[in-house]
């Protein structure tokens, strides 16, 4: 509980000026795949909307809706927002596989900085500089944040080189990951977080690329014994805070002023620096275990890097056929993640 309030109160940094109150209020509902226990909830969603209460004095309530209670599956959340059911969102982009394809790319094997605040920042200047207008069109972002750094996780047998990757069903949570894990050599599998436990321990699948923090809370380092780890991570997934355009536009200016101070790069980042907060508990508990930490030298992680180019060229031809520049897109992502520390 102390972590909780101490981190919440570092995000209060972002605070906005007091705002009078007045007569008119709004409510809005905020719907969300993850469990209210979950760090998304406590660490992020939760002291983002007492803040928002806080500043707005009362005039903007945020109604919370954790673990799907307001009805259908995470995959809908998005069409949720569109159609005016809930105002706010949380979400990850492999959930509604095309919906936020541009987002995805910045999934893909070493797109990644390695530090969820540098990332953070890199993928939130991604997304507004060349998707505002299209996966985000109506959508006011709140933030786009990422995990922190993934790995390989396997149950059975270590991954120490390209090789090792041939004849492994591997859980992913996303479709370039996935082309990824092809291109090494593996079977990409779909199972939701919650399923890959069981899967792992019941040998359904040999293992799981996610990243350190979530392994932690779910355990997962009792049915994966060697966690095989390049330089800076094999890359981070995306995190979305989305609210509707047109429930912000309702608000009066002064109150557009609160959410504003409470969204963007500098949320963004924030919420990076908590993620990254977690990696190394995740990483002791795995020691903890027993288990084996697998450092994949330079010389091989260039030679994964170089195995998964076709990842990248099927992001690229995806881009193209809905009318993007997928080239010059690709070549965009490179520089920012470049600028803010891609290993």
């Amino acid at each position: 509980m102390q972590r909780r309030l101490l981190i919440g109160a570092g995000l209060g940094a972002l605070a906005a000026p007091m705002v009078a109150k007045a007569q008119q209020s709004f409510t809005f509902r905020l719907h969300s795949f993850s469990s209210p226990t979950a760090l998304d909830h406590t660490l992020h969603l939760d002291p983002w909307a007492a803040r928002i209460q806080q500043q707005s004095q009362g005039r903007i309530r945020i109604e919370s809706y954790p673990a799907m209670q307001l009805g259908g599956q995470p995959r809908d959340l998005p069409q949720q927002l569109e159609d005016g059911v809930v105002d706010i969102i949380w979400t990850v982009p492999g959930f509604t596989p095309g919906r936020f394809m541009g987002t995805e790319g910045l999934e893909m094997p070493f797109m990644n900085t390695g530090l969820s605040a540098t990332e953070s920042v890199a993928a939130y200047e991604f997304c507004t500089k060349n998707l505002a207008d299209t996966e985000y069109r109506g959508i006011k972002i709140i933030s786009i944040h990422s995990t922190d750094r993934a790995l390989v996780h396997t149950s059975r047998k270590p991954i120490r080189v390209q090789d090792d990757f041939k004849g492994l069903r591997l859980r992913v949570a996303g479709r370039f990951i996935g082309e990824a894990v092809t291109a090494l050599g593996a079977t990409p599998v779909g199972i939701p977080l919650g399923g890959v436990y069981e899967a792992t321990a019941r040998n359904q699948v040999d293992g799981f690329l996610i990243n350190w923090a979530i392994t932690h809370p779910f355990r997962l380092y009792e049915v994966a014994k060697y966690h095989s780890e390049p330089k800076g991570g094999l890359f981070q997934g995306m995190l979305l805070t989305l609210m509707s355009l047109r429930s912000y536009n309702r608000l009066p200016a002064e109150l557009k002023a609160v959410v504003d101070a409470n969204s963007g790069a500098a949320l963004s980042k924030q919420l990076g620096e908590v993620w990254d907060t977690q990696t190394q508990q995740a990483i002791d508990a795995t020691r903890a275990a027993g288990n084996e930490i697998i450092e994949i030298p330079d010389a091989e992680k260039a030679r994964w890097r170089n195995a998964v180019a076709p990842a990248y060229e099927a992001w690229i031809a995806e881009m193209n056929r809905r009318g993007r520049n997928g080239r010059a897109l690709f070549d965009d992502m490179m520089s920012v993640t470049a600028a803010h520390g891609r290993t």
